[in-house]
């Protein structure tokens, strides 16, 4: 009999992700091309770390958040313990 998966859970750290890709969209181009000139790194790893937040330093994830001016009120919001 086929598994299937009935209640859909959250990503830990989704919250963070959705506040990341909607501030770099809100600039003009792609939200992956603006993470991965903040961030220095490639295409592929700034999907990585959108998909997969919680695998963001804390370096990085204050330098997005000064870059793409987020304020850190709403950061902290983001931030579940």
């Amino acid at each position: 009999m086929p598994k299937t998966n009935m209640c859909k859970r959250e990503v830990p750290h989704a919250q963070i992700g959705r506040l990341l890709a909607g501030a770099a969209a809100m600039k003009k181009g792609s939200a992956t091309e603006h993470i991965a000139a903040s961030l220095g790194c490639s295409m592929n790893t700034a999907r990585s770390r959108i998909r997969h937040p919680g695998d963001l330093k804390v370096s990085e994830l204050t330098r997005l958040a000064k870059d793409l001016e987020i304020p850190i009120a709403e950061l902290r919001e983001a931030i579940r313990y």
